[in-house]
């Protein structure tokens, strides 16, 4: 019977290398294309944002799209334009992130001077944009009709200075006669204060105001209350107005608390963000614009500065302290 001789140990050790680089290389074939499936990068895409300011709206906005799944840097881009409420910036800055190439532009404002080259269209998702502008399609978040807002937005401005003022009976509101909406809201301002049995003098100021003879006309006028336009004349300038009633001792209505004014009412835009949100998420996975399924108009949202209350000497009233869904001390 023959007997096979003993391997040397080193002839041993190099069969085993052999036999792991075989098994190694085996495994190897077999997990390559799982690994190649794990490393490949998501899609990444790319979305403009186009509004006033980086303000609280638009915070909600970016942390509800975190909420669906998109990390900036990793599957998602976002080019950020702001105008600071100065609207002449708009062409200029919508040009800029048009150039970026994005996905979809997601807008608060745009502007009637704005015109877009065909070229560049891309999906454009309106937070609060009425009217059809240029040549691309807008695709709006909330179904807000021009006339429809100014009639809700106006009647809440004159209820509410009514309710935080009621004594007051001469109403002066700021507006601009080359804005559209600005237009359809003192018209509509001008019907419920018929209808309340109290008189609103519109002060129409176009372009570049001069705020001396601004001031001397509310001096003149001598309202018992301010009443704000939306998106009335620059930012610093309603600022500036506004201040002056204060110091007159007359209280301010309008749309942004930062203005100043005592009472800030307008749609609840954290709410419209969410949900704006929330069709960037359905566009991006495929979904057609038009068939977004457009909702109504969010709720209002009201604010009470207590601190510009007490600079005025005034009391506001329990009921108007119900309505605030924030009240600033």
């Amino acid at each position: 019977m023959a007997v096979t001789p003993p391997q040397s140990p080193r002839r041993t050790i190099l069969a085993l290398q052999r036999a792991c680089a075989l098994a190694c290389g085996a495994v190897t074939l077999v997990s390559a294309p799982l690994l190649a499936q794990e490393q490949r990068p998501a899609s990444v895409y790319t979305v403009a944002t186009l509004g006033a300011d980086s303000s609280n709206v638009w915070d909600t906005f970016h942390r509800r799209l975190t909420e669906l799944g998109y990390v900036e840097g990793r599957n998602l881009i976002l080019e950020r334009r702001w105008s600071y409420g100065y609207e002449d910036r708009v062409p200029t800055l919508l040009a800029e992130v048009l150039r970026a190439k994005p996905d979809l532009l997601v807008t608060s404002m745009l502007p009637p001077t704005s015109r877009i080259d065909p070229a560049q269209c891309v999906p454009i998702l309106a937070v609060a944009v009425w009217e059809p502008y240029g040549s691309c399609r807008i695709y709006p978040v909330a179904r807000m009709s021009q006339a429809a807002s100014a009639r809700d937005v106006s009647a809440t401005h004159l209820r509410l200075a009514r309710a935080a003022v009621p004594a007051a009976s001469r109403f002066a509101v700021l507006t601009d006669s080359d804005r559209p909406f600005l237009v359809e809201y003192v018209r509509e301002l001008g019907v419920a204060a018929t209808a309340a049995g109290v008189v609103v003098h519109p002060l129409d100021v176009s372009g570049d105001p001069d705020l001396g003879r601004l001031a001397s006309a509310i001096t003149k006028e001598a309202p018992d209350v301010l009443i704000v336009g939306p998106s009335f004349m620059r930012p610093d300038s309603r600022r500036q107005i506004v201040r002056f009633a204060t110091l007159r001792g007359i209280p301010s209505i309008g749309s942004y608390v930062a203005d100043g004014v005592v009472i800030a009412a307008d749609y609840d835009w954290t709410q419209l963000a969410r949900r704006t949100a929330d069709f960037v998420d359905q566009l991006l996975k495929g979904v057609k614009p038009a068939d977004l399924p457009t909702g109504e108009p969010p709720r209002f949202e009201v604010i009470v500065d207590g601190q510009v209350a007490k600079t005025l000497g005034l009391t506001i009233p329990e009921s108007v302290l119900s309505q605030a869904d924030r009240v600033l001390n």
